[in-house]
């Protein structure tokens, strides 16, 4: 439907006018959780097996090992954040910088779950 939408020079220049940014907007921040908790998901079987989170390099954990997209709905890249107890993982939102209001996260524990 996009590629189509571009090919009509009248919706083209309304797209590229950012028109429809908020509808793009709306559907990332739909899109966004449900990739976080299936990256966090990957990533609590790596705690699970006893290994380290790919902090200092994942970006080439999410190459090379996880099962969606390197770059969140806006294009941006996911980041992960480890603390002392906890970690997340987060898209920086519509805006495109971290910290702000509009990100998007999941955090976890590193504690594996017991089972």
């Amino acid at each position: 439907v996009f590629a189509v939408a571009m090919a009509v020079p009248s919706t083209r220049a309304q797209i590229q006018s950012g028109a429809v940014d908020p509808v793009m907007n709306a559907i990332g921040a739909r899109l966004a959780p449900g990739r976080l908790t299936a990256m966090a998901d990957q990533l609590d079987v790596r705690l699970g097996r006893g290994e380290d989170l790919p902090a200092g390099n994942f970006p080439a954990w999410l190459r090379r090992d996880f099962s969606g997209s390197d770059f969140d709905p806006w294009g941006n890249s996911w980041y992960i954040q480890v603390g002392r107890r906890d970690y997340t993982v987060g898209s920086m939102g519509p805006d495109g910088q971290q910290g702000t209001e509009d990100d998007i996260i999941e955090r976890r524990s590193l504690t594996p779950p017991r089972r």
